[in-house]
């Protein structure tokens, strides 16, 4: 997991919030009690609301990390909102040719997609619609790749191909799943996007 930066200003002076109940953390160097940056007793209760991409209400727990630097608070668990996804990397090597598509949606009106093949770039930051990304968005919330084992088939060893897929968050939490000659039961469902937006065969992998 990568180090939970700032989503604000990226700084990463950043110290874990201790509510009432977690007692001696108080006292260790890299927590901050909460009524020392203003969050009331009863703050862990209520919560934040948060909307998705799409619209869609969701709950959304209290922050555990405060920014030294800019005073604000977020929440950095591993696992976080398709909303919050910041870069995918998605690299396939099939047929002695390596793949390689990059989704910036760190500007979230503006995404923006880089495709390689064979370490060449054949497109490059060039603009996806914003129905496009939400459609990859889509994927992620209803397949969930972040909860796929970390790996599939022998670490070392393919005769057939091989992928990656890493996310980045806003805050800098990553995760990455890979795989060789082997994908998860519900790869073609989570594939279709990327299959329907740049027509291409090299998604249709098989165990």
């Amino acid at each position: 997991m990568g180090k939970a930066n700032c989503p604000y200003c990226n700084s990463g002076n950043i110290f874990n919030i201790a509510y009432g109940y977690l007692g001696g953390k108080k006292d260790k160097p890299n927590y901050i009690d909460q009524e020392d940056i203003g969050l009331h007793i009863n703050y862990r209760k209520h919560g934040l609301v948060k909307y998705d991409f799409d619209g869609e209400q969701m709950s959304y727990r209290s922050p555990n990390r405060y920014c030294k630097d800019c005073g604000n608070t977020f929440h950095s668990r591993k696992v976080m909102y398709t909303v919050d996804i910041s870069i995918i990397t998605f690299i396939i090597c099939i047929h002695d040719n390596y793949y390689k598509y990059i989704f910036d949606f760190s500007d979230k009106e503006n995404p923006k997609y880089t495709i390689k093949v064979n370490w060449i770039a054949i497109k490059e930051n060039k603009s996806l619609s914003i129905k496009d990304r939400n459609k990859i968005l889509s994927s992620f919330k209803r397949y969930k790749p972040n909860v796929w084992n970390g790996h599939y088939g022998d670490a070392y060893d393919y005769t057939k191909y091989y992928w990656i897929l890493k996310c980045v968050y806003y805050n800098g939490v990553d995760y990455v799943r890979s795989g060789n000659d082997k994908i998860p039961s519900n790869w073609r469902y989570f594939v279709k996007p990327f299959k329907e937006i740049f027509n291409e065969d090299i998604f249709d992998l098989k165990s």
